[in-house]
C-alpha cells in the first residue's frame, strides 16, 4: 500500500530558505531504523484519522516499519532516503521499481511509497528536496516515471505534488460490505472463545501457529 503524506501546502517553486538549506539529504543507514519506525507509523497513524476502515493501524506499527524499511535497505531496486538535521533524523522517503502490473495496467515503473517530515521542519522547501532526491535516485535505477498515491483527503500532498509535475491518473475508492463485516466480527468471537478454551482445556500438547 502506498502512503504519502507531504509537507503543508506548497504555493509554487519559491527559493529554498537557509534552515531547509542546512539540512542534508542521505540515503538511510541501519542505524536510522528508529527514527524510520516512528515516522513510518506517524505516516500511517495520519491516514487511519483520515479513513479508519480503509488504512488500518496496529500497536507495533514502529516496529513494522523499521523492520521492513531494514529489509528494503538491502533491495537494490528500492530508494531509502532521510532528511538530517543537526545530527537528528526529522524526515524520510521511500520508492522502489515496481514491474508490470496487468490488473492497474501500470507498465515497468518507480512507484513513491512514502514521504515524510517532522511537523516542525516542514513549510521551509526540505519536503522539495527530499521528493526531488527521491525522483532523482528511481531514474538513476531506470524509472521512465514514477506514481504514486495520496490520501484523498491529504489535499496539502496533492498541491505539492502537483507542484513537482504529477497529474492525477487514478482515484481508488472504497465501499464497506456489512455482510463481510458482520462474518469478521463473527470470526473474531470465535477465535476468542477457541483461546479462551485452549487456556482453560486440558493439555493436547499441540501449539497453535
Amino acid at each position: 500500500m502506498s502512503q504519502v503524506l507531504s509537507s503543508r501546502a506548497r504555493r509554487g517553486v519559491r527559493a529554498t530558505p537557509p534552515r531547509a538549506a542546512l539540512a542534508t539529504i542521505r540515503a538511510a543507514r541501519r542505524a536510522d531504523l528508529a527514527p524510520l519506525g516512528r515516522h513510518g507509523a506517524a505516516l500511517a497513524r495520519a491516514h487511519h484519522e483520515w479513513d479508519p476502515a480503509r488504512f488500518f493501524y496496529l500497536d507495533d506499527m514502529e516496529a513494522g516499519y523499521s523492520s521492513w524499511l531494514g529489509k528494503e535497505l538491502k533491495n537494490r531496486r528500492a530508494v531509502v532516503l532521510v532528511a538530517e538535521q543537526r545530527g537528528r533524523v526529522v524526515g524520510y522517503a521511500y520508492g522502489r521499481i515496481e514491474p508490470r502490473d496487468w490488473n492497474a495496467l501500470r507498465d515497468t515503473c518507480g512507484v513513491a511509497i512514502d514521504l515524510f517530515l517532522e511537523p516542525r521542519t516542514r513549510g521551509g522547501g526540505l519536503g522539495r528536496r527530499l521528493a526531488v532526491a527521491l525522483l532523482e535516485g528511481l531514474a538513476e535505477l531506470g524509472a521512465p516515471r514514477v506514481i504514486l498515491q495520496a490520501a484523498s483527503k491529504n489535499r496539502d500532498a496533492q498541491r505539492f505534488f502537483r507542484s513537482l509535475g504529477f497529474r492525477p491518473t487514478f482515484v481508488e475508492m472504497t465501499r464497506e460490505l456489512p455482510a463481510a463485516a458482520a462474518r469478521v466480527k463473527g470470526k473474531t468471537r470465535s477465535g476468542a472463545r477457541a483461546k479462551a478454551g485452549a487456556r482453560t482445556g486440558p493439555h493436547t500438547g499441540a501449539k497453535k501457529p
